[in-house]
């Protein structure tokens, strides 16, 4: 059985916790979050997207990541890892992304706003957004397939916005800005993407460069050094921690970490 403790979450509570670490009217807002890290919200991941809007407003423009890694080729699937016999079939049965209907992973609060009336959503067959406000069109409307947090992208667009990032109950290891910076270092990491697109009709599986998972190895330590900058904003969203900082001077602390480590 579930235990509940401390207070259960409300749009009230936390239309107060969000301005408290200065979410405002007329911003653009990047969100990476974490439901069950905020405790228990009366209404659900619903509830959180419906205050995230109203916290910025008619003019503000609301942003998530909406990944789909379970389109790419089963074989390089790490969870669920699935056994050897079975990727020939699946790999010939994968349906192609659909940015009307395929899910994303990245938890309950994504999805509910995937699905969120006016919500528009990028192309990309891996590393789709979503986005619904002011500058929307503007940030979806192009995602190239090769290199897709990097240059040309919603990601650089957000940096161009000068959007704010909100980690919601997520650490630094969930920052997709952090791979934005590293697409612009001179020895970024590269992996290869494999996926199902249709092509004049016809399904067929493509492959391009992307940058590599952090896994860890650098993500948290950019972060921490960049906390240590003084521009983050700390508190708690429910009984999430939580920081609120500028994508643009994220980016350019971590343009010089990488160019130095990597």
């Amino acid at each position: 059985m579930r235990s509940f403790a401390g207070e259960p979450k409300t749009e009230a509570s936390l239309q107060m916790d969000l301005a408290a670490i200065g979410v405002t009217h007329r911003m653009t807002l990047l969100v990476h979050s974490s439901l069950s890290s905020i405790g228990w919200v009366v209404g659900g991941a619903p509830t959180v997207v419906r205050v995230l809007l109203s916290a910025i407003g008619q003019s503000g423009t609301l942003v998530m990541p909406s990944a789909t890694p379970h389109c790419t080729d089963p074989a390089t699937w790490a969870s669920p890892r699935l056994p050897d016999a079975w990727l020939a079939d699946v790999r010939e049965h994968l349906p192609v992304f659909d940015a009307r209907t395929t899910p994303t992973t990245l938890g309950a609060i994504c999805e509910s706003f995937r699905n969120w009336p006016n919500t528009l959503r990028s192309d990309h067959p891996v590393e789709s957004v979503c986005a619904r406000g002011a500058a929307a069109s503007t940030i979806v409307s192009e995602h190239p397939l090769a290199f897709s947090e990097g240059p040309g992208g919603p990601f650089e667009k957000l940096y161009n916005l000068d959007c704010r990032v909100l980690l919601l109950g997520v650490g630094f290891n969930r920052c997709t800005a952090l791979h934005f910076a590293e697409s612009l270092a001179d020895r970024r990491r590269i992996k290869t993407l494999r996926f199902p697109v249709l092509d004049n009709g016809q399904r067929v599986w493509t492959e391009v460069p992307n940058v590599a998972d952090d896994n860890g190895a650098h993500f948290p330590n950019v972060g921490q050094q960049y906390v240590a900058e003084g521009e983050v904003r700390q508190g708690s969203i429910g009984d999430a921690a939580s920081m609120l900082f500028p994508m643009r001077g994220l980016v350019d602390f971590a343009v010089r970490y990488f160019d130095d480590v990597l």
